[in-house]
């Protein structure tokens, strides 16, 4: 049995005499305990869908799941202590400024109705938990923006929920801070075997730390699936339009004016493929000299998956047999033009 199950869920906005689509028969199964993402662009539906999993947002068709169980079937009170079992973050951190971090996260668990005489210690786990014990008698507005998002996370366990939302939880945060605050989010999985349900626009968030996605376009999922495969090998446009930011290189317009003569290609690796030495085995039973431009290798739930650009200079049958033989032993290769329009040569599964 999945931990959430979305059925055929819709979500419809009355408008003046019109109707408005934000969510368009979505159906997902979420496992318990993995780390589940929805990306998509802003408008998608994204949020909105997110929303209609603890009924913030009833849904107008459907049906939401949690452990088998018909959420828009209970009564209010069945609900209220339904909501008990999930905790959700949001983009604003929402803390009350005229209360410290640790009456912050009373008050949370007062609002919960949990246990007077058990709220002091709680607290105190709850920052432990997220590395702000030093913090208990600080106020918000002392505290950095990962520091408050870190108080938002440890509110949301403070019932010691099953399932976490995150809405663009890491939206306002800067790069490294958004990195402390995913490995945070990794540790409570890990630690406690939350099921997290994390809706983020930022593809390199998704690449980190999702075991799957979904993703968004128009209110509807267009593409699902283990977040390796989406990235490595995406079928829809949307997704590939989304991949493409996070994995492609950009080439600087002054670079491509020194390559005119020879072959600028895209090499595309995964797995076992991107620690094989192809290039320089290649260069020594071939006429043609490589030249490493630029490239990456991003790990995705462990798996590895590189981008390598690279400009190939001889004789042109020369070079079409290197391009070729590359294409045999690569996941995926690409030919870029002086106007750096990319052309796939061919695409072969991964050796």
């Amino acid at each position: 049995m999945s931990h959430i199950e979305l059925v055929d869920v819709s979500v419809h906005f009355e408008s003046k005499g019109s109707t408005s689509v934000a969510v368009d028969q979505v159906s997902l199964n979420i496992e318990k305990g993995e780390i589940y993402g929805i990306v998509g662009l802003s408008g998608a539906g994204k949020s909105t869908l997110v929303r209609t999993i603890n009924l913030l947002q009833e849904p107008s068709d459907g049906q939401v799941r949690i452990d088998g169980e018909e959420l828009t079937s209970l009564s209010k009170e069945s609900l209220r202590k339904k909501r008990q079992n999930i905790g959700m973050i949001f983009q604003h951190f929402n803390l009350i400024a005229s209360k410290t971090i640790a009456q912050n996260l009373e008050f949370a668990l007062k609002a919960s109705r949990y246990p007077k005489k058990k709220r002091k210690e709680r607290v105190e786990e709850l920052l432990e938990i997220v590395g702000l014990s030093d913090k208990a008698n600080a106020y918000p507005q002392k505290l950095s923006g990962g520091q408050k998002q870190r108080v938002g996370i440890a509110r949301a366990l403070a019932n010691q929920p099953e399932i976490l939302l995150c809405d663009e939880a890491t939206s306002a945060l800067d790069v490294e801070t958004t990195e402390e605050i995913l490995n945070i989010l990794k540790h409570i999985n890990q630690q406690y075997g939350i099921t997290i349900l994390f809706i983020t626009h930022e593809m390199d968030v998704a690449k980190k730390l999702f075991h799957r996605m979904a993703v968004m376009e128009k209110g509807q999922v267009v593409e699902e699936g283990p977040t390796f495969d989406l990235f490595a090998n995406p079928q829809v446009e949307m997704t590939k339009k989304l991949v493409s930011r996070a994995l492609s290189l950009d080439i600087p317009g002054k670079l491509m004016e020194n390559l005119e003569e020879g072959e600028l290609v895209n090499i595309h690796y995964q797995g076992s493929g991107a620690y094989s030495p192809i290039i320089s085995t290649l260069s020594k039973k071939l006429d043609v000299h490589f030249s490493i431009i630029h490239g990456k290798v991003d790990y995705i739930d462990g798996r590895a998956l590189g981008v390598l650009l690279v400009h190939i200079t001889g004789k042109a049958e020369e070079i079409e047999k290197s391009i070729h033989l590359l294409a045999d032993d690569v996941f995926q290769i690409e030919r870029v033009s002086q106007d750096r329009t990319v052309t796939e040569v061919t695409e072969y599964e991964c050796r």
